[in-house]
């Protein structure tokens, strides 16, 4: 229990700590004068710079489904919409999933929006979700046993030599986030037609239609 001996044995733990890489800038908020007293050197972290989100229309005589998953309390819910390639609303959607993890209501959501599209006899389908985990369960494999099925039901509906999946930023999926929202305060499954769909979710589709951006990062 030497003086000079316990100061030692800080000063190493804390070089230790810093070469392991288990301090992080946070852990000397307030202290950060001392650091370069144990040869730690602290620099503050970068933030990426803002970029611009665009919402991409869908080639001539393709349709497009945007789509998302929304958990709130434990109670879960999804949304989407189809446009075809002139960013105009076909139809969209909403349910209520009752209680499931965020992954399974990406999925059902997913799935609901695939089914919907085929009831109205589109195809050439290009799913797009801001769920990077749905889709590589989609089109990769794996995840937990209880979404095995509903993965198997999108493979069975979808053709991915033809339809196309791929993943969106939140910030670019607006209207499907909406909608998502939408079915967990409304507690049902509901569809808008391109008449009826209310004039906030019809003011973002003409924000994507236009090719207007959204910000990511501010």
């Amino acid at each position: 229990m030497e003086p000079r001996r316990i100061i030692w044995r800080v000063y190493h733990t804390i070089s230790l700590l810093h070469t392991g890489r288990l301090f992080r800038h946070i852990h000397w908020r307030g202290d950060m004068d001392i650091g370069p007293i144990f040869g730690v050197i602290i620099t503050t972290p970068s933030h990426p710079p803002p970029t611009l989100v665009f919402w991409r229309t869908p080639p001539v005589g393709s349709y497009k489904i945007n789509t998302d998953g929304c958990v709130k309390d434990g109670f879960a819910s999804g949304g989407g919409i189809i446009r075809d390639s002139s960013g105009q609303c076909i139809r969209a959607f909403f349910s209520f999933y009752s209680n499931c993890t965020i992954l399974e209501a990406e999925l059902r959501a997913i799935l609901d929006g695939i089914i919907l599209a085929q009831r109205l006899g589109l195809s050439d389908l290009w799913v797009e979700s801001d769920s990077t985990l749905a889709i590589h369960c989609i089109t990769k494999g794996g995840g937990p046993w209880h979404i095995q099925a509903t993965i198997r039901h999108i493979r069975h509906l979808l053709a991915l030599d033809r339809d196309t999946i791929t993943h969106i930023y939140r910030e670019g999926n607006q209207v499907a986030d909406l909608l998502a929202s939408e079915g967990w305060d409304r507690r049902c499954y509901h569809e808008y037609s391109s008449q009826d769909l209310p004039r906030r979710h019809r003011s973002l589709v003409q924000i994507d239609r236009f090719g207007l951006p959204t910000v990511r990062g501010l």
